[in-house]
């Protein structure tokens, strides 16, 4: 990619930015940028839970009388 296609596309970018920033408050640019992390916590929250759930489920087989 040449020295131009890449000035081109970072020209792109910034005007991009502009336009968003236009619209968008600071609240909103916030909540966009804490989205991937947001996610990445209900991920983790959710395999946790299903670890939780596991376990409880093991402990009730082997406390179970026969």
């Amino acid at each position: 990619m040449g020295v131009e296609d890449k000035d081109f596309i970072m020209r792109q970018i910034r005007q991009l930015g502009e336009g968003l920033g236009a619209f968008l408050g600071k609240e909103d640019v916030d909540k966009i940028l804490s989205f991937g992390e947001d996610a990445q916590k209900e991920i983790e929250d959710s395999s946790l839970d299903k670890q939780l759930s596991s376990e409880q489920i093991t402990e009730k087989k082997e406390t179970k009388p026969k």
